[in-house]
């Protein structure tokens, strides 16, 4: 079976196949999305759909009978709060990254300590990097 045959079982053997292909279709390929983005790519991505569910917002409060001064209020709040939530992720993103190459480092330094103890207790020593810049 294919994966297009596939694809359509799955959306025409849904319980609701308008409302849950839809909704399963937007969170795969938002998943999906995410997943090839990496790094401050996937912070970019994560901004844009927060700036597009704020356009949205404001699309759909002008056409509500609202006063306009309490919705200017409330997108500065909703504006604020995507701002700060955008500044954290992107901080705490770059801590993970900063954290996952120290354990890369500190991996491959235990792989070169052992290494050295290996070869030293062969009694050989293993070529080191000052020696093949001379």
């Amino acid at each position: 079976m294919g994966k297009e045959e596939r694809k359509q079982y799955d959306m025409d053997n849904r319980v609701n196949p308008m409302k849950a292909s839809k909704a399963w279709m937007e969170w795969l390929m938002k998943k999906r999305k995410a997943f090839e983005q990496r790094g401050d790519m996937a912070v970019t991505a994560w901004a844009e759909k927060q700036q597009l569910e704020l356009n949205l917002k404001v699309r759909q409060l002008s056409r509500s009978k609202n006063d306009p001064d309490e919705e200017r209020r409330i997108l500065a709040r909703e504006k604020k709060a995507s701002l700060e939530n955008f500044s954290s992720t992107r901080k705490r993103h770059t801590l993970i990254l900063k954290k996952r190459d120290l354990l890369r480092k500190k991996a491959e330094e235990e792989k070169k300590t052992i290494l050295r103890q290996l070869l030293a207790s062969e009694g050989l020593e293993l070529d080191s990097d000052e020696e093949k810049k001379d």
